[in-house]
C-alpha cells in the first residue's frame, strides 16, 4: 500500500527539486559490516545466513521511513512497507 506525498508540504521538497532531474536521482554507499555475530546466530538457528541477513537488512529498511520512499510518473510515493526481490539458487 502507498500513497502520494504532497510535494509543496514536504520537508524535503527542496531536496527532491534538486535531485529530480538527475539521471539517477539516487545514491550509494559501500561499507564494511561486521556480521560475525549475525552469523553466529543464524547458524545456531539452523538458518540460512544469505536469508537470515535479507530479512534483517529489509527488518531495518522498513523501520527507517525515508527507506520506503520512492519517484512514480515524477511524484513521490511513500509505501508502507517494501520488500526486497532476491534471486535464490
Amino acid at each position: 500500500m502507498k500513497h502520494k506525498i504532497n510535494i509543496s508540504t514536504w520537508k524535503r521538497r527542496e531536496h527532491f527539486e534538486v535531485f529530480k532531474n538527475f539521471d539517477e536521482p539516487l545514491f550509494g554507499i559501500t561499507l564494511g559490516v561486521d556480521c560475525l555475530a549475525a552469523y553466529k546466530r543464524a547458524k545456531d538457528l539452523g538458518y540460512s545466513f544469505s536469508l537470515y541477513y535479507l530479512y534483517l537488512s529489509m527488518k531495518a529498511a522498513n523501520e527507517i521511513e525515508e527507506f520506503r520512499y520512492r519517484i512514480e510518473d515524477d511524484k513521490v510515493v511513500y509505501y508502507y512497507c517494501v520488500g526486497a526481490g532476491p534471486t535464490i539458487f
